[in-house]
């Protein structure tokens, strides 16, 4: 059910999620309400108020600091990812200016890289230390430049540079497998549910009058809104916050295939 509501558009999962939290909420509230009738004490109310109201704020308090941790981390995912394809634009400018047999040898092993990442590490899928594809991939390249002979200072340079942004190259995918496989905890979800559970249930001390049915409706349609996102911040690959991997597909098709 998870992955499935992200495969969704952004508005029809966002909608789902919504309906979901309001029939999860005011459904139970009605029924047990129809048979628990009778009226509780003024002062049991107000007691249960006092105590739903301080839940209610740990319970928002945790979403908001869940929400704020996916989003940093689907943010420097994004930068991470930005960095990674920038190292790679580096390494093919210098490829470009090198002048050698083996020019188009290394372009062709940056290029099966490249392809690797997108068809092997950018899925929900992958194992969290990459493909072996793409290991294999980025270590004939690296060999390949470590062997390079640098004849003139011209070469010299070029290679320092790209044995550097080799370097770069490797710590950006590393981080970006790690960010990327960063999911939420399960306890976390048993958290949020329970709390949402529990406000609900606190409900029961007031009647099942059109008010409180759309008090509560409200209610757990924000819920869901707000688990909605922290979920799809969570699964960087698909649905609605998935990162663009159109710069790779770019990088490969016009720089390392189109020329």
């Amino acid at each position: 059910m998870t992955t499935a509501i992200l495969q969704l558009p952004a508005w029809l999962g966002a909608i789902l999620a919504m309906l979901i939290a309001i029939a999860a909420s005011a459904i139970p509230f009605v029924l047990l309400r129809r048979l628990f009738s009778e009226e509780l004490p003024t002062k049991t109310r107000d007691v249960a108020e006092t105590v739903a109201v301080r839940i209610g704020t740990v319970h928002g308090l945790i979403l908001a600091l869940v929400f704020a941790e996916a989003q940093s981390t689907h943010t420097n995912l994004q930068q991470e990812v930005s960095k990674e394809i920038t190292a790679i634009e580096h390494i093919v400018l210098e490829l470009n200016q090198w002048n050698g047999p083996v020019k188009d040898t290394l372009r062709s092993q940056l290029a099966d890289y490249v392809s690797a990442v997108l068809q092997n590490e950018w899925r929900s899928a992958a194992h969290p230390r990459g493909s072996r594809e793409a290991r294999q991939a980025y270590n004939a390249l690296d060999m390949g430049i470590l062997d390079l002979k640098a004849e003139t200072p011209q070469q010299q340079s070029l290679r320092a540079r790209m044995i550097m942004n080799m370097d770069e190259l490797q710590d950006h995918r590393k981080a970006r497998l790690s960010l990327a496989h960063r999911g939420l905890p399960s306890l976390f979800w048993w958290m949020a549910l329970t709390g949402f559970a529990i406000i609900v249930g606190f409900f029961l001390v007031f009647p099942a009058n059109p008010v409180h049915i759309a008090i509560l409706s409200v209610y757990g349609a924000y819920t869901g809104l707000a688990l909605y996102f922290i979920l799809a911040l969570s699964h960087p690959y698909a649905g609605p916050a998935a990162i663009d991997t159109s710069p790779y597909e770019i990088m490969l098709e016009d720089e390392l295939k189109g020329s």
